[in-house]
């Protein structure tokens, strides 16, 4: 039986693999065949493909949306990282933002700062150049299989293309040394903005449950550490971009009002329009906006503009994490 003092670090290291495992990577490793049988479902639904307006409460069309898109400094598009479908959409917007006449940039959350160095000065003509650069460094991102539409979208346009992540063992690193280490621009950000401790409470709690309710306390603690070094991390990738218009690719969490990347944007660049916009894919027996709202904290949704799409097929994500966390 351990003793206190031995247990402890030993608990400690357990929370950190989790971090590495389920907080660094976007979601566990599948094989080739896994990912093919994720087909699109649910695309009859009644809402599908539908976008509705959450401050005037309302469905609008796709030149609706536009229209604020263009209006907007900062777009951030969040995702789920494996529903094709949300690439397509995200590839709409940047070719739309393509076509106006002032610069782009796009941030990508699927990029880290070890791999930014590889494409330095590297003049990139497709997604294959791309993917192949990417995949020097061991990841979870699935480019092939999720990203190739998305990242010729962006090539194709000859938009500035940027990370907007910290490579996973750095992060690590950061985390397990209590932030010490941090880049200066980093660690000034987020002790300028700081969270509420409702904020915080939130967050715990969604931590806890994206996790099936299979992490303790103590264990969600570094991993909230590790979601807002990267929220920090990619706004400050867009707050650094030279562009006219700046594009956040995301996971959806990434992507909130409350407290994700929106809230350090708008604590440095006060006067310039933020636009959220969460693709969200469609429930089987949910055909109205309150069964959605229940969802996210105060029965609300933390976006600008919810965009909804048809389902990708995927085992449950708990049997994953459970078969994770007991090896």
């Amino acid at each position: 039986m351990f003793k206190t003092n031995s247990y402890q670090p030993l608990k400690q290291s357990c929370a950190f693999l989790l971090i590495l495992i389920f907080v660094c990577l976007p979601y566990p490793l599948e094989s080739k065949e896994q990912i093919e049988s994720y087909p699109l479902v649910l695309q009859g639904h009644v809402l599908n493909d539908k976008i509705y307006d959450i401050k005037n409460g309302r469905f609008i069309n796709k030149a609706n949306l536009l229209s604020s898109i263009l209006e907007s400094k900062y777009i951030l598009l969040g995702e789920t990282h494996d529903n094709i479908k949300h690439h397509e959409n995200q590839a709409w917007v940047i070719g739309e933002l393509a076509r106006q006449s002032f610069s782009t940039s796009v941030s990508f959350e699927m990029i880290d700062d070890t791999q930014a160095e590889l494409m330095a000065g590297r003049d990139i003509k497709t997604s294959n150049d791309l993917i192949t650069l990417l995949n020097h460094y061991k990841s979870a991102w699935q480019y092939e299989d999720y990203y190739k539409e998305l990242f010729d979208s962006v090539l194709h346009a000859g938009l500035k293309m940027l990370p907007a992540n910290i490579e996973r063992h750095k992060l690590y690193k950061f985390i397990q040394n209590n932030e010490s280490g941090l880049p200066i621009e980093t660690e000034k950000l987020m002790t300028e903005v700081s969270l509420t401790q409702e904020m915080e409470a939130n967050l715990r709690k969604e931590i806890i449950s994206s996790h099936c309710g299979m992490i303790d306390l103590e264990s969600a603690e570094p991993m909230m550490k590790g979601q807002r070094i990267r929220d920090v991390t990619m706004a400050l990738s867009l707050l650094n971009a030279d562009a006219d218009r700046r594009v956040l690719v995301a996971g959806r969490g990434h992507v909130r009002n409350d407290r994700g990347v929106p809230v350090y944007l708008s604590s440095q660049d006060k006067e310039e329009k933020i636009i959220s916009i969460a693709l969200l894919e469609v429930e089987q027996d949910s055909v109205d906006i309150a069964a959605y709202q229940k969802y996210w904290d105060n029965m609300k949704f933390p976006f600008d503009y919810v965009w909804f799409t048809a389902r990708a097929t995927r085992e449950d994500p708990c049997l994953s994490f459970k078969k994770h966390h007991k090896k």
